[in-house]
């Protein structure tokens, strides 16, 4: 995936600057040098009213909704109501555990939650594959794949200004299917970097954050145009600016630099050293009792990760401190560990 690809700084500052121009050059055997407008809202308000025409058209034409393919494949006992429960069920559960991590601070615990993740990503995408595959063509992903092509006809400039699209829409209609899917392979491939993960890693980067910082938070004096007036990618960039400069200025303690370069480590650190923090301070109300503050699971290595480590904190092994008892422990022996 290009998402997993580890991106170069290069090619970052390049994203950026187009982020900033609001357009991106394409040049190649298929489209001759055009220039890909970055759209905003107001553009994607036009791709809905082209969504909801074609749509409109193809219901009249007979071709299922979506809604009434599903009841269709149920019947058939094809793709069943328990499938569909089990497909939402999944996605909710792979929000319970994102939410469960970020409140973990142990390493352990929280590499046995992310594998979990993982493994549920994984599930999700089969069963999605599995439900497109017996959905088949409905109005509904007619009238998506039309607004997507729109949305590429809308894209596509001769000039830098955006005065004169690339086709007209005479021109856009007589082109093949063959020819749109060309088109739409090289627009997905020259726009796919400019996926969140590699947005993040603009906003955590010097050449952004330096200027970042002297705009405080407003816009209008970073990009000159008012929020509503902005780019989808410029928008989502502002947001993981200020998220990361929240990180940076109220993080007690500074993220390990062999996580700099990666945004979702240092979420998921940030995250963490929060619950840590928060432990923490909870456990310091008994400090005068245990002489230290204690951390039940944390071993002093988590504790220097997290920056939450000093010289009176005691990290409590649960396993170790088990196995003293015969290997269990009762509700009393936890309570004395915390200092009740």
């Amino acid at each position: 995936m290009e998402e997993d690809r580890k991106t170069t700084q290069a090619e970052l500052r390049i994203l950026y600057s187009d982020i900033l121009k609001g357009y991106t050059m394409l040049n190649d055997d298929k489209v001759k040098e055009v220039h890909i407008k970055h759209l905003n809202t107001f553009d994607a308000a036009g791709m809905d009213m082209v969504r909801e025409t074609y749509f409109n058209e193809a219901k009249s034409k007979k071709l299922p909704t979506e809604k009434e393919q599903l009841e269709y494949l149920s019947e058939n006992e094809i793709w069943t109501t328990s499938d569909e429960t089990e497909l939402i069920n999944l996605e909710r559960y792979l929000v319970n555990l994102r939410v469960s991590r970020s409140k973990l601070f142990i390493r352990q615990e929280r590499e046995q939650i992310t594998n979990q993740i993982a493994q549920t990503e994984e599930d999700i995408k089969r069963k999605q594959m599995e439900r497109m595959d017996h959905l088949g063509i409905t109005s509904d992903s007619f009238a998506s794949k039309k607004a997507n092509e729109y949305y590429i006809f809308c894209s596509v400039f001769k000039d830098n200004e955006f005065k004169e699209k690339k086709f007209t829409e005479a021109e856009f209609d007589d082109l093949s299917s063959t020819d749109v899917a060309e088109i739409v392979e090289s627009y997905n491939s020259k726009m796919r970097k400019f996926h969140s993960k590699n947005l993040k890693r603009i906003a955590l980067s010097g050449f952004f954050l330096n200027f970042y910082h002297l705009c405080d938070d407003n816009p209008l004096t970073f990009f000159g145009k008012a929020a509503t007036q902005l780019t989808f990618y410029q928008a989502e960039l502002f947001g993981h600016g200020r998220y990361f400069k929240h990180i940076l200025q109220n993080s007690k303690n500074r993220p390990p630099d062999d996580i700099m370069d990666d945004p979702d480590k240092i979420i998921e650190w940030y995250e963490a050293s929060t619950s840590a923090q928060a432990a923490m301070d909870k456990a310091s109300t008994s400090a005068d009792k245990m002489g230290g503050s204690s951390i039940v699971g944390a071993s002093r290595k988590d504790m220097e990760e997290l920056g939450t480590a000093s010289e009176d904190t005691e990290a409590i092994n649960l396993a170790a401190e088990a196995a003293k008892k015969g290997g269990q422990l009762s509700m009393a022996d936890l309570l004395k560990l915390h200092g009740a």
